[in-house]
C-alpha cells in the first residue's frame, strides 16, 4: 500500500450519559481501532446498526472528539488540536451524508449551499465562485440550471449527486461516505456508486465508507473492516473478507446479505440472539452469547491474529481449530495443519 494519507491508531470513543437515576453511565463506541488509507484507496467499515461504524468516521473529521488515541492525516496528529487549528485541515477531510435531503438548508437554494464550499476553496469573487459551482455540478452530470432550485424540488438521487459536488469544490484528499446510498432507490444506487468510483480514479480521492449494504461495499473497497460492538473482528482485502471469512459474525453477516457473488469457502453461519451492550463489560469475545462455536476459552481477552498475510480476525478458534468451525484447513507441504497467529497493527 502507499503512504497512508489517513491513518487511525488506538482510536476511542466514549459517549457519557445519565440515566433515569441520574447516574452517570459510559458507553464505549470505538474501542482500540487502527488502521490505514492509502491514496486513492477505498477502506470500508461494515456492521449492523450501532456498532460503531459512523462514528469512526466522524471522529476522524473531527465532529465528535476522540476519547484516546491518535488520527494521522498525512503523518500530522490532529487529534489534539484544537477547532480553530485544525479549521486548516477541512478541505483535506470531506463528508457526504447518508440522507442528502438533511445536508442541505431546506430554505436556501442549492447554489447558495454550494457557495459557502467555494468561499471555502478560497474563491472571493462571485462569478468565479458561480463558475466553479457550475463547472463542478457538471461534472458529477448534472444541468447547472439545478443549482437555482431548493432542495425539496430535485431528486434524492439529484441531491446526493450534488451533496457529493458540494465536497469536491474544495478539493479534499478524504471523503467519508456515510452510508451514502442507503436512503436512494435501489436503482439510482449504482449511478451514485459509478459516480464515486469515477471521481476517485479522476481526483486521486481516499475514501472511508461505512456501510451496512455488503453489496455497496464489495463494489467499491479495497479493503474491508467488519465491526461488531465497538471492535474490528475481522480485517483483510476485499476478497479476504468475501470470499474467506473466518470470524463467526462475519459469516453470519455473509450469510443474511444472501448475495449472488463472490462463491466462499466456508458453511453457513446461524447466529442466535441479538446485540447487547451489556457483554461489552466482559473480557472475553463479545460475539460469544451469540456464536454456535464458543467455549471456555473464548472468556478470555481476544486479539486480532494473522491467519494470511493482511488478513486478521479476533478469533483464537478460527486460527488454532478452523476445521472444529467449518473453515478448510489450510495445509503445509508434508500435509499437516498450519496453524499461525500473530498480533500486528492493521496496516
Amino acid at each position: 500500500m502507499s503512504e497512508p494519507v489517513l491513518e487511525a491508531r488506538d482510536l476511542l470513543k466514549d459517549y457519557v450519559t445519565r440515566d433515569a437515576k441520574l447516574q452517570r453511565r459510559t458507553a464505549r463506541a470505538v474501542d482500540g481501532v487502527s488502521f490505514q488509507i492509502g491514496e486513492q484507496e477505498t477502506f470500508g467499515v461494515v456492521g449492523e446498526s450501532g456498532c460503531g461504524k459512523s462514528t469512526i468516521g466522524r471522529v476522524l473529521l473531527k465532529l465528535y472528539e476522540a476519547t484516546g488515541g491518535e488520527i494521522l492525516l498525512f503523518g500530522e496528529n490532529v487529534a489534539p488540536l484544537s477547532e480553530r487549528r485544525f479549521r486548516g485541515h477541512r478541505r483535506k477531510l470531506q463528508m457526504v451524508f447518508q440522507d442528502p435531503q438533511a445536508a442541505f438548508d431546506p430554505m436556501s437554494s442549492i447554489r447558495s449551499s454550494l457557495r459557502e464550499y467555494a468561499e471555502l476553496r478560497g474563491l472571493r469573487r462571485r462569478a468565479e465562485q458561480d463558475a466553479l459551482i457550475e463547472r463542478t455540478v457538471e461534472e458529477v452530470g448534472l444541468p447547472p440550471e439545478l443549482i437555482d432550485r431548493k432542495p425539496s424540488e430535485v431528486s434524492g438521487g439529484q441531491l446526493q449527486r450534488l451533496n457529493v459536488a458540494r465536497c469536491l469544490l474544495v478539493e479534499p484528499k478524504v471523503l467519508f461516505l456515510d452510508e451514502p446510498t442507503a436512503s436512494l432507490d435501489v436503482s439510482i444506487r449504482g449511478q451514485i456508486v459509478n459516480l464515486l468510483l469515477d471521481r476517485q480514479e479522476s481526483d486521486h480521492l481516499s475514501y472511508l465508507l461505512v456501510s451496512h449494504d455488503l453489496r455497496v461495499v464489495y463494489a467499491m473497497a479495497h479493503r474491508v473492516a467488519v465491526m461488531y460492538l465497538g471492535q474490528f473482528v475481522e480485517v483483510g482485502t476485499r476478497d479476504q473478507v468475501y470470499e474467506r471469512a473466518r470470524h463467526p459474525y462475519t459469516r453470519g453477516l455473509l450469510d443474511a446479505a444472501d448475495l449472488d457473488e463472490p462463491r466462499r469457502d466456508s458453511s453457513s453461519v446461524r447466529l442466535a440472539g441479538e446485540i447487547s451492550d451489556e457483554v461489552m463489560a466482559l473480557p472475553g469475545c463479545r460475539l460469544m452469547p451469540r456464536c454456535p462455536f464458543a467455549e471456555e476459552s473464548c472468556e478470555s481477552p481476544q486479539e486480532l491474529l494473522q491467519v494470511e498475510e493482511g488478513h486478521l480476525v479476533r478469533c483464537w478458534k478460527a486460527v488454532e481449530q478452523p476445521g472444529d468451525m467449518g473453515l478448510p484447513v489450510t495445509l503445509t507441504k508434508k500435509g499437516e495443519a498450519r496453524e499461525e497467529a500473530g498480533k500486528m497493527i492493521v496496516e
